[in-house]
């Protein structure tokens, strides 16, 4: 598989894929508090979700992660890269995927704003309260961090066509000085990201679970193997039947066996696949952030990018649910005179993982007050 393209113009190219999850949800989302910079963590919820995101990805490989550095984004960060199974890079957590400012309105339920808003007759969208982080400034750092991570992965995949790559130095057009100045490289070793079970404690509110009444489906993988490599065992052991017996054993027996063999094959088959078929690059990006950040950059790639994304551009205001997934290819591209990004759109807000479709009762896509 080529990740970089080449061509006879000296221009640099390189393609891939990106990856952009919300993170799980914690307390104030289901009661509708703007968090901003507030460093909170997960709700029993938002710990099950993140490790429901983690099973559902276990089998992806990403080449690199990044993640901001508040507690709620970077946990679910850590979910993903403990549970699985082919990735190998540690996460690089950065200020910029920070969640935006909200100055007074931060730790207030988001009516408050909104009648604040109205009182000063501004839309709710668009509305910046006191000490807040504009929305342009919020874009502005948004699209800062993604056009360095172009530029990085640019410089470090990238060819060139008449240039050798070993001394090929560029500055990118697009690029600020506080950007070349301060690369993504606060990361944290794969060492580190064992994860100390937590405790799932029930709670008085009607949206928590306990891991106690789980399903198989929302259980460890741990548990669905044990599970799995059982049944298998019981499939096809036969040395407690004595010689008599197997001799007389019904045709019924065999075809109960193969069953249960066949269906813990089925599950196992299931479980060694990544959700998304890669043909596009070796380059997969996961970006764990905030609702504001992935809205704001989704609207960046749709109308100054004029990516296609399709009927969501309706509903491109819209806080991505938590955990949620939306992917992307991207072929980033730089010669002497400008640069250009083109994309396509692979998944938008998926949350499969979340659901169960056996049991509404224990899914995960639970419906709080912390989007727009």
């Amino acid at each position: 598989m080529r990740t970089v393209l080449q061509s006879a113009k000296n221009v640099d190219h390189v393609r891939f894929n990106l990856t952009l999850v919300r993170h799980a949800e914690t307390h104030a989302n289901a009661d509708g508090i703007i968090q901003g910079l507030s460093d909170t963590e997960l709700s029993n919820i938002g710990y099950l979700q993140s490790q429901a995101l983690g099973r559902h990805l276990q089998y992806h490989r990403f080449s690199h992660i990044y993640s901001s550095d508040l507690k709620r984004a970077a946990e679910t960060a850590r979910h993903v890269r403990a549970i699985s199974r082919v990735s190998t890079c540690d996460i690089q957590f950065h200020s910029l995927l920070r969640e935006r400012r909200y100055g007074i309105a931060q730790g207030r339920t988001r009516q408050w704003l909104r009648e604040l808003a109205k009182e000063n007759g501004v839309p709710y969208a668009s509305f910046t309260p006191p000490g807040a982080e504009s929305v342009s400034e919020l874009r502005d750092r948004t699209v800062s961090f993604f056009r360095q991570l172009c530029d990085e992965l640019l410089q470090k995949f990238g060819t060139n066509s008449s240039t050798p790559s070993s001394a090929k130095s560029y500055t990118s057009n697009s690029s600020s000085k506080e950007n070349s100045s301060q690369p993504l490289s606060h990361s944290v070793s794969s060492e580190n990201l064992t994860l100390s079970p937590r405790t799932v404690i029930k709670s008085n509110r009607k949206r928590s679970l306990s891991t106690g009444h789980l399903p198989v489906e929302f259980l460890t993988n741990t548990a669905i193997t044990s599970s799995c490599d059982s049944s298998i065992d019981s499939a096809l052991d036969v040395s407690s039947i004595e010689s008599d017996q197997q001799s007389i054993a019904s045709s019924t027996s065999l075809i109960s066996r193969n069953s249960s063999f066949e269906k813990c094959r089925n599950l196992f088959k299931g479980l060694l696949h990544s959700p998304y078929k890669n043909q596009f690059s070796d380059i997969d990006v996961l970006l764990v952030s905030h609702g504001a950040v992935i809205r704001e950059l989704i609207k960046y790639f749709a109308c100054d990018l004029q990516t296609d994304i399709g009927q969501y551009l309706d509903t491109i205001q819209d806080i991505a649910p938590n955990t949620s997934i939306t992917r992307f290819e991207v072929t980033y591209s730089m010669n002497e005179d400008l640069n250009s990004i083109t994309l396509q759109l692979i998944d938008y807000h998926n949350k499969t993982h979340l659901i169960n479709a056996n049991n509404d009762e224990y899914n995960l896509d639970v419906v709080n007050k912390c989007s727009l």
